[in-house]
Protein backbone atom coordinates (compact mmCIF):
# COMPACT_ATOMS: atom_id res chain seq x y z
CA UNK A 1 0.00 0.00 0.00
CA UNK A 2 1.32 3.65 -0.71
CA UNK A 3 3.15 5.87 1.70
CA UNK A 4 0.45 8.56 1.31
CA UNK A 5 -2.50 5.84 2.81
CA UNK A 6 0.05 6.26 5.71
CA UNK A 7 0.34 9.92 5.55
CA UNK A 8 -3.11 10.51 5.39
CA UNK A 9 -4.71 8.51 8.75
CA UNK A 10 -2.77 10.96 11.27
CA UNK A 11 -3.50 14.39 9.21
CA UNK A 12 -5.86 15.32 12.15
CA UNK A 13 -6.63 19.24 13.18
CA UNK A 14 -5.21 19.96 16.86
CA UNK A 15 -7.55 23.10 17.35
CA UNK A 16 -11.17 22.31 18.67
CA UNK A 17 -13.60 25.47 17.63
CA UNK A 18 -17.16 26.20 18.43
CA UNK A 19 -18.95 25.42 15.81
CA UNK A 20 -22.95 26.26 17.47
CA UNK A 21 -23.30 22.42 17.29
CA UNK A 22 -21.81 19.23 18.94
CA UNK A 23 -19.53 17.21 16.97
CA UNK A 24 -20.78 14.00 18.04
CA UNK A 25 -21.09 11.94 15.25
CA UNK A 26 -18.87 10.65 12.16
CA UNK A 27 -22.06 10.86 9.85
CA UNK A 28 -24.15 14.43 9.12
CA UNK A 29 -26.72 14.28 7.02
CA UNK A 30 -27.00 17.83 4.58
CA UNK A 31 -30.50 19.21 3.80
CA UNK A 32 -32.18 22.82 3.30
CA UNK A 33 -31.21 25.77 1.10
CA UNK A 34 -32.86 24.47 -1.71
CA UNK A 35 -31.57 21.24 -2.01
CA UNK A 36 -34.00 18.25 -3.49
CA UNK A 37 -32.89 15.53 -1.42
CA UNK A 38 -30.55 15.26 1.41
CA UNK A 39 -27.08 14.43 0.51
CA UNK A 40 -24.50 12.96 3.58
CA UNK A 41 -21.03 14.25 4.55
CA UNK A 42 -18.17 10.89 6.52
CA UNK A 43 -15.72 12.08 8.00
CA UNK A 44 -13.05 9.03 7.76
CA UNK A 45 -9.82 7.59 9.12
CA UNK A 46 -7.31 6.47 6.24
CA UNK A 47 -6.03 3.60 8.18
CA UNK A 48 -6.96 1.37 10.99
CA UNK A 49 -6.60 -1.84 12.91
CA UNK A 50 -8.27 -4.81 10.95
CA UNK A 51 -9.82 -5.73 14.46
CA UNK A 52 -11.50 -2.36 15.10
CA UNK A 53 -12.56 -1.71 11.44
CA UNK A 54 -16.40 -0.82 11.48
CA UNK A 55 -18.55 0.21 8.82
CA UNK A 56 -21.90 0.85 10.60
CA UNK A 57 -25.12 0.35 9.43
CA UNK A 58 -26.17 3.75 9.09
CA UNK A 59 -23.43 4.36 6.63
CA UNK A 60 -24.03 1.70 4.41
CA UNK A 61 -27.92 2.87 4.59
CA UNK A 62 -27.33 5.97 3.60
CA UNK A 63 -24.32 5.32 0.61
CA UNK A 64 -26.86 3.25 -1.31
CA UNK A 65 -29.62 5.68 -0.82
CA UNK A 66 -27.43 8.25 -2.97
CA UNK A 67 -26.29 8.28 -6.46
CA UNK A 68 -23.04 9.68 -6.51
CA UNK A 69 -19.97 9.14 -4.24
CA UNK A 70 -17.32 10.46 -3.60
CA UNK A 71 -13.96 10.21 -1.90
CA UNK A 72 -11.04 12.61 -1.22
CA UNK A 73 -8.34 11.39 -2.90
CA UNK A 74 -7.98 9.78 -6.34
CA UNK A 75 -6.19 6.29 -5.80
CA UNK A 76 -5.50 5.48 -9.47
CA UNK A 77 -1.97 4.24 -10.37
CA UNK A 78 -1.17 7.72 -11.66
CA UNK A 79 -2.46 9.52 -8.39
CA UNK A 80 -0.54 7.60 -6.82
CA UNK A 81 2.50 7.78 -8.15
CA UNK A 82 2.28 11.52 -7.99
CA UNK A 83 1.98 10.89 -3.92
CA UNK A 84 4.39 8.93 -3.45
CA UNK A 85 6.91 11.20 -5.46
CA UNK A 86 5.80 13.92 -2.98
CA UNK A 87 6.42 12.03 -0.09
CA UNK A 88 10.28 11.04 -0.99
CA UNK A 89 13.23 12.91 -1.43
CA UNK A 90 13.98 14.60 -4.63
CA UNK A 91 16.80 12.63 -6.19
CA UNK A 92 20.35 12.62 -4.13
CA UNK A 93 18.88 13.70 -0.96
CA UNK A 94 17.72 11.61 1.82
CA UNK A 95 17.31 12.01 5.68
CA UNK A 96 21.11 11.60 6.26
CA UNK A 97 21.60 14.97 4.08
CA UNK A 98 18.85 16.43 6.02
CA UNK A 99 19.54 15.15 9.41
CA UNK A 100 22.12 16.11 11.86
CA UNK A 101 24.80 13.15 11.97
CA UNK A 102 23.76 12.93 15.63
CA UNK A 103 19.40 13.09 14.85
CA UNK A 104 20.33 10.47 11.44
CA UNK A 105 21.78 8.05 14.42
CA UNK A 106 18.83 8.66 16.72
CA UNK A 107 16.40 7.68 14.11
CA UNK A 108 18.47 4.58 13.02
CA UNK A 109 18.86 3.45 17.10
CA UNK A 110 14.66 3.99 17.34
CA UNK A 111 13.98 1.82 14.45
CA UNK A 112 16.10 -0.93 15.27
CA UNK A 113 15.12 -0.41 19.23
CA UNK A 114 11.09 -0.40 18.09
CA UNK A 115 10.72 -2.29 15.14
CA UNK A 116 13.57 -4.33 14.93
CA UNK A 117 14.46 -2.72 11.53
CA UNK A 118 18.30 -2.94 11.08
CA UNK A 119 20.61 0.12 9.37
CA UNK A 120 20.74 -1.49 6.03
CA UNK A 121 17.09 -2.36 6.03
CA UNK A 122 16.32 0.78 7.15
CA UNK A 123 18.44 2.67 4.61
CA UNK A 124 17.12 0.81 1.83
CA UNK A 125 13.53 0.87 2.62
CA UNK A 126 12.90 4.10 4.72
CA UNK A 127 15.39 6.47 4.52
CA UNK A 128 14.28 8.37 1.37
CA UNK A 129 10.84 8.89 2.84
CA UNK A 130 10.36 12.66 3.94
CA UNK A 131 10.09 13.21 7.89
CA UNK A 132 6.57 13.76 7.53
CA UNK A 133 5.84 10.69 6.03
CA UNK A 134 8.24 8.85 7.90
CA UNK A 135 6.13 10.02 11.36
CA UNK A 136 3.27 8.08 10.17
CA UNK A 137 5.03 4.97 9.07
CA UNK A 138 5.72 4.85 12.92
CA UNK A 139 2.39 4.27 13.61
CA UNK A 140 1.37 2.25 10.86
CA UNK A 141 4.15 -0.24 12.02
CA UNK A 142 3.42 -0.03 15.62
CA UNK A 143 -0.25 -1.15 14.95
CA UNK A 144 1.57 -4.49 14.26
CA UNK A 145 -1.23 -5.93 12.47
CA UNK A 146 -3.72 -5.77 8.99
CA UNK A 147 -4.76 -2.50 8.55
CA UNK A 148 -8.28 -1.35 6.61
CA UNK A 149 -8.71 1.87 4.88
CA UNK A 150 -11.80 3.44 4.98
CA UNK A 151 -11.86 5.06 1.67
CA UNK A 152 -11.16 1.86 0.17
CA UNK A 153 -13.90 -0.17 1.48
CA UNK A 154 -16.29 2.41 0.82
CA UNK A 155 -15.43 2.96 -2.90
CA UNK A 156 -15.57 -0.74 -3.00
CA UNK A 157 -19.08 -0.76 -1.70
CA UNK A 158 -20.30 2.15 -3.90
CA UNK A 159 -19.26 0.21 -6.87
CA UNK A 160 -20.85 -3.51 -5.74
CA UNK A 161 -23.73 -0.82 -6.06
CA UNK A 162 -23.46 0.66 -8.71
CA UNK A 163 -23.06 4.14 -7.42
CA UNK A 164 -20.92 7.01 -9.72
CA UNK A 165 -17.74 7.42 -7.83
CA UNK A 166 -15.53 10.34 -8.00
CA UNK A 167 -12.54 11.80 -6.50
CA UNK A 168 -13.12 15.64 -4.86
CA UNK A 169 -9.41 16.46 -5.45
CA UNK A 170 -6.42 15.93 -7.79
CA UNK A 171 -3.11 14.10 -6.73
CA UNK A 172 -0.95 17.24 -7.95
CA UNK A 173 -2.96 19.52 -5.19
CA UNK A 174 -2.70 17.24 -2.62
CA UNK A 175 1.31 16.81 -3.36
CA UNK A 176 1.31 20.58 -3.33
CA UNK A 177 -0.02 20.77 -0.13
CA UNK A 178 2.41 18.21 1.73
CA UNK A 179 5.19 20.12 -0.12
CA UNK A 180 4.17 22.92 2.08
CA UNK A 181 5.57 21.74 5.37
CA UNK A 182 8.91 23.37 5.86
CA UNK A 183 11.28 20.64 6.33
CA UNK A 184 13.03 21.89 9.49
CA UNK A 185 9.59 21.69 10.99
CA UNK A 186 9.21 18.01 9.38
CA UNK A 187 12.34 17.42 11.04
CA UNK A 188 11.02 18.58 14.20
CA UNK A 189 8.25 17.01 14.39
CA UNK A 190 9.65 13.40 13.66
CA UNK A 191 12.45 13.88 16.52
CA UNK A 192 9.61 15.42 18.73
CA UNK A 193 7.38 11.37 17.44
CA UNK A 194 10.51 9.36 18.49
CA UNK A 195 10.58 10.98 21.90
CA UNK A 196 7.30 10.70 23.06
CA UNK A 197 6.42 7.23 21.21
CA UNK A 198 4.65 5.49 23.74
CA UNK A 199 2.29 8.32 24.64
CA UNK A 200 1.82 8.81 20.43
CA UNK A 201 0.74 4.90 20.56
CA UNK A 202 -1.64 4.91 23.60
CA UNK A 203 -3.35 7.97 22.10
CA UNK A 204 -3.66 6.79 18.32
CA UNK A 205 -5.24 3.61 20.17
CA UNK A 206 -7.67 5.89 22.22
CA UNK A 207 -8.24 7.72 18.78
CA UNK A 208 -9.41 4.68 17.53
CA UNK A 209 -11.70 3.47 19.79
CA UNK A 210 -13.32 7.23 19.73
CA UNK A 211 -14.04 7.06 16.46
CA UNK A 212 -15.38 3.71 16.05
CA UNK A 213 -17.23 4.58 19.03
CA UNK A 214 -18.54 7.79 16.33
CA UNK A 215 -17.61 10.21 19.35
CA UNK A 216 -15.71 13.16 16.92
CA UNK A 217 -15.57 15.29 19.76
CA UNK A 218 -13.13 12.84 21.56
CA UNK A 219 -11.25 12.00 18.07
CA UNK A 220 -10.60 15.98 18.20
CA UNK A 221 -8.55 16.41 21.60
CA UNK A 222 -5.69 13.86 20.43
CA UNK A 223 -2.89 15.88 19.34
CA UNK A 224 -1.44 16.01 15.59
CA UNK A 225 2.46 14.83 16.76
CA UNK A 226 3.41 14.82 13.34
CA UNK A 227 2.45 18.55 12.16
CA UNK A 228 3.64 19.68 15.92
CA UNK A 229 0.43 22.66 15.47
CA UNK A 230 2.23 24.11 12.39
CA UNK A 231 0.25 27.11 11.75
CA UNK A 232 1.52 27.53 7.96
CA UNK A 233 0.93 23.68 7.60
CA UNK A 234 -2.77 23.74 8.72
CA UNK A 235 -3.33 26.47 6.58
CA UNK A 236 -2.11 24.89 3.27
CA UNK A 237 -3.13 21.37 4.21
CA UNK A 238 -6.78 21.59 5.51
CA UNK A 239 -7.82 25.51 5.77
CA UNK A 240 -6.84 26.15 1.62
CA UNK A 241 -8.50 23.03 1.04
CA UNK A 242 -11.52 23.10 2.71
CA UNK A 243 -12.31 26.47 0.68
CA UNK A 244 -11.36 24.94 -2.38
CA UNK A 245 -13.59 21.74 -1.69
CA UNK A 246 -16.87 23.67 -0.88
CA UNK A 247 -17.63 24.81 -4.17
CA UNK A 248 -16.97 21.18 -5.93
CA UNK A 249 -19.32 19.39 -2.48
CA UNK A 250 -22.14 21.76 -3.44
CA UNK A 251 -22.56 21.44 -6.88
CA UNK A 252 -22.35 17.82 -6.51
CA UNK A 253 -25.21 18.16 -3.62
CA UNK A 254 -27.21 20.31 -6.18
CA UNK A 255 -26.81 17.28 -8.61
CA UNK A 256 -28.77 14.86 -6.45
CA UNK A 257 -28.56 12.65 -3.00
CA UNK A 258 -24.43 12.28 -2.82
CA UNK A 259 -22.38 10.17 0.09
CA UNK A 260 -19.23 12.33 0.56
CA UNK A 261 -15.80 10.69 2.36
CA UNK A 262 -13.51 12.50 3.80
CA UNK A 263 -10.77 12.62 6.41
CA UNK A 264 -12.19 13.44 9.60
CA UNK A 265 -9.89 16.67 10.42
CA UNK A 266 -11.55 18.64 7.40
CA UNK A 267 -14.77 18.69 9.32
CA UNK A 268 -13.31 20.35 12.51
CA UNK A 269 -13.62 23.80 13.48
CA UNK A 270 -14.94 27.21 12.44
CA UNK A 271 -12.85 26.79 9.23
CA UNK A 272 -13.73 22.86 8.87
CA UNK A 273 -16.73 21.57 6.68
CA UNK A 274 -19.28 21.43 8.96
CA UNK A 275 -19.14 25.20 9.66
CA UNK A 276 -18.27 26.21 6.03
CA UNK A 277 -21.64 24.20 5.43
CA UNK A 278 -23.51 25.98 7.70
CA UNK A 279 -22.57 29.37 6.74
CA UNK A 280 -23.78 29.01 3.00
CA UNK A 281 -27.12 28.42 4.67
CA UNK A 282 -27.38 24.54 5.00
CA UNK A 283 -28.32 22.32 7.77
CA UNK A 284 -25.90 19.95 8.78
CA UNK A 285 -27.28 17.35 11.41
CA UNK A 286 -25.39 14.36 12.97
CA UNK A 287 -26.55 10.75 12.27
CA UNK A 288 -26.76 8.95 15.80
CA UNK A 289 -24.50 5.84 15.15
CA UNK A 290 -25.17 2.59 17.49
CA UNK A 291 -22.91 1.02 19.24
Amino acid sequence: MNNWKYLSTALFLMLSYNLGIAQNSILWEISGNKLSSSSYLMGTLKFIGEKEFYLPEEVTDRLTSCKIFAIEDQIDHKAQHELNAALHFPKGQSLSTQLKPEEYSQVIQFFKKEFGISKATFEKKYSKMIPLALSITMTRLSLDENLKYYDIELLKFAKKNLIEAYSLESAEREAEAIRSFPMQDQIKALLHSIDNFEKQKQEFHALEIAYIQSDLDKVFEYTLHPTENNPAFIEEFYTKRNTELLPKIERMIHEGASFIAIGVAHLEGEKGLLSLLQSKGYTVSPIPIKK
